[in-house]
């Protein structure tokens, strides 16, 4: 046995933890907690990325802002300063 990890189950995680394992699977979990365990990490909405929504506009010029904004869940207005 590596750790004390190698013994973590589902039942011994947090609410937050489980959400993430749903995503990740319990093997990249431990090893997220094994190297980066106590930190605080921030994950941002979509509307931080200004360079992926410039290329999801460019990709889509068929598209309205209107269809666009309901697909990235942002405001029409949001995307107005990308024109």
């Amino acid at each position: 046995m590596r750790d004390a990890y190698e013994l973590m189950t589902l039942d011994d995680l947090t609410p937050d933890m489980q959400i993430l394992e749903e995503m990740i699977g319990l093997d990249v979990l431990k090893e997220i907690l094994r190297h980066y365990g106590g930190l605080t990490f921030y994950i941002p909405k979509i509307t931080r990325f200004d360079s992926l929504i410039k290329k999801y506009i460019k990709l889509f010029p068929e598209k309205t802002f209107k269809q666009i904004a309901r697909e990235l869940n942002v405001s029409e207005q949001f995307l107005k300063k990308f024109r």
